[in-house]
């Protein structure tokens, strides 16, 4: 059995079908099924714009050498980033002399301004991936301006066709400094099919440079094709039978397009009008509510378990009930090949790109490795996205590479769970009753803290009151504090929430100040030195320090003030021998902590 009789085996001889719901603006939705199953399916929302493939004109704000890559404004809220390889030559600011390995810093400078592409859509923290390498896809063949190359999709692999297909384009009048490629779609069609696409994209991108001249940066010169335009343009083939639209204006404007495009084929494309949902008709909504399930059930009551990480996707394949076969060698076997099919169809569903990782159920014969490998190789061929896979190791792990194509589904439809943060489990009501118990007793060890208010779900307060009554009831007389507990039904599983009451810092300080004040009232000789012309210090007075005020008192004071009552001494002031004080004043004893200071010494 050769690759075609083997690839030919796993798809379904139904009447084929491409269902566009573009009902509903927020989303719209394409599936395309073989009689009931569904085969292929992908979503575009209102909130979350899709840029990929749209041409701008650009602007270079800044470069970055340590990541040889430049970040430019294309009219978004985030700035592109393009990389130094994506650049092109003939944008190059400062030519590189001899064989000189070009750097970002030396061919390209701020304010520089480039035409230039979207090839990955901005996701997560990232902006958008832009490229000057242009490509305009048509129905049948992609145009690439500046790349004098001419090629034919790795998909269609039997020589003959690629070189019957290479023949045929070298027939035609190719337009000069342009490259092409011909896409799977063209595979089986004539000289004047193509040649009426070639026009097509010849007289688009006319109108890209001529739009290109008039703007500044930033702008967008070219925008990609309407939603159903483009379901149409990249998914009708010549093996589906009926593309049923459920939106009018969509219907316009994907007619239109075929008029232009592909005018003498005769498609069968119409408007649905039932009162029933497209998608409810063709009995595919409860296929679709089964991508994001973390399980997927197998024909033989195996299952594989698909988990999503941030550096890859993660496969595991399990047998679950499956005992019909003779031996577990058998098993084995079955379960891998059911697998293989139903992994081709899930990345394509959920749009799974990266690296995937899959763990396949141990086989000991080579033979059977071997099939499973060219199991997953067949079914993952429809698929429109460059994939890589490596044999299966002696472990029976599998590693996989493939394309990301779109934002997945998941990502544009959903958000992370504020509760558990992305990681599908949360403390149980005793584990928070726990946690909040021991922040509890941390609070109460803190300086200065008169109360603390504890607020829990209600069945994590009911387990913390009958559980630790009377440790709560200890740390309150033990640290001379008020607990307060109280059940929040706002509260989620796993949640709590913990106020201190404890003396405010300024308070402090306000009341060090008061004190301060209430020190000079007591103390005479401690007034404003504002009053020191009039006011004469008595012969024997002695510093702040051995008359005993408080050291927090005298630190209170402003420094300028220190300063002045130091050097007054200096002025020619002599102080009377014999240590004489004031009448006013009782002399507080002599400090051994104060010999060293300017006073004493002047004595």
């Amino acid at each position: 059995m050769n690759r075609a009789e083997r690839i030919l085996k796993y798809e379904v001889k139904v009447k084929k079908r491409i269902l566009i719901n573009a009902a509903h603006s927020e989303e719209k939705r394409v599936a395309i099924v073989d009689g009931d199953i569904l085969v292929d399916f992908y979503v575009e929302t209102a909130g979350k714009e899709h840029l990929k493939g749209n041409i701008y004109k650009a602007k270079v704000v800044r470069v970055e050498p340590g990541l040889q890559a430049a970040f430019v404004d294309f009219g978004q809220k985030k700035h592109g980033f393009l990389q130094l390889r994506e650049i092109k030559p003939e944008f190059y600011q400062h030519q590189v002399e001899g064989n000189k390995k070009p750097r970002m810093q030396d061919v390209i400078s701020k304010g520089h301004e480039l035409v230039v592409q979207v090839e990955k859509d901005e996701r997560d923290n990232k902006g958008a991936s832009l490229t000057t390498y242009l490509s305009i896809p048509g129905r049948y063949i992609v145009m690439m301006p500046g790349q004098e190359k001419v090629g034919v999709s790795r998909k269609i692999e039997d020589r003959e066709d690629r070189g019957r297909l290479k023949e045929i384009f070298n027939s035609l009048k190719l337009p000069k400094k342009m490259g092409f490629i011909l896409r799977t779609a063209g595979s089986d069609k004539t000289e004047e099919d193509l040649d009426n696409d070639l026009k097509y994209l010849t007289k688009l991108w006319a109108k890209i440079q001529a739009e290109s001249k008039k703007v500044h940066a930033p702008a967008l010169i070219y925008k990609e094709q309407d939603f159903a335009v483009k379901t149409v343009r990249d998914y009708l083939t010549s093996d589906v039978d009926e593309v049923l639209i459920d939106d009018p204006e969509a219907f316009k404007n994907t007619k239109e397009f075929l008029r232009k495009t592909v005018p003498w084929r005769k498609i069968n494309i119409s408007l649905y009008k039932d009162k029933k949902p497209i998608f409810a008709c063709h009995n595919i909504e409860a296929q679709i509510a089964k991508i994001h399930e973390r399980f997927v059930y197998l024909p033989s009551r195996g299952y594989i378990v698909i988990d999503k990480t941030e550096a890859l996707t993660a496969i595991d394949v399990n047998s679950g009930r499956s005992r019909k076969e003779e031996h577990i060698e058998a098993t084995a076997l079955k379960t891998n090949l059911e697998a293989a099919d139903e992994i081709a169809r899930q990345l394509r569903f959920r749009d799974l790109g990266g690296l995937v990782v899959i763990d396949f159920i141990d086989m000991e014969s080579s033979k059977n490795r071997r099939e499973v490998e060219q199991r997953l190789k067949d079914a993952m061929s429809p698929d429109k996205a460059h994939f890589e896979t490596t044999p299966i190791s002696k472990f029976g792990i599998v590693e996989m590479t493939r394309e990301r194509m779109r934002p997945a589904y998941q990502e544009s439809s959903h958000h992370k769970c504020e509760l558990c943060g992305g990681t599908g489990v949360v403390k149980s009501d005793e584990m928070a009753a726990v946690a909040a118990l021991r922040e509890i007793h941390v609070q109460a060890t803190q300086e200065g803290v008169r109360s603390i208010t504890c607020r829990l779900p209600v069945e994590s307060m009911n387990y913390m009151i009958n559980a630790w009554r009377a440790d709560i009831a200890a740390t309150e007389k033990e640290f001379g504090i008020t607990i307060t507990l109280l059940a929040d039904p706002k509260l989620l599983t796993g949640q709590y929430k913990l106020d201190a009451d404890r003396p405010d810092a300024t308070k402090q300080h306000v009341r060090t100040e008061q004190k301060h004040d209430q020190q000079k009232q007591v103390h005479p000789k401690q007034m404003s030195q504002k009053h020191a012309k009039t006011a004469e210090p008595a012969h024997g007075e002695e510093p702040a320090e051995q008359a005993g005020l408080p050291i927090e008192a005298v630190s209170a004071e402003p420094q300028e003030q220190k300063r002045r009552r130091k050097r007054r001494p200096r002025r020619g002031k002599k102080r009377p021998a014999g240590g004489e004080t004031s009448s006013s004043e009782p002399a507080a004893p002599a400090s051994d902590d104060t010999v060293n200071d300017p006073i004493q010494e002047g004595v």
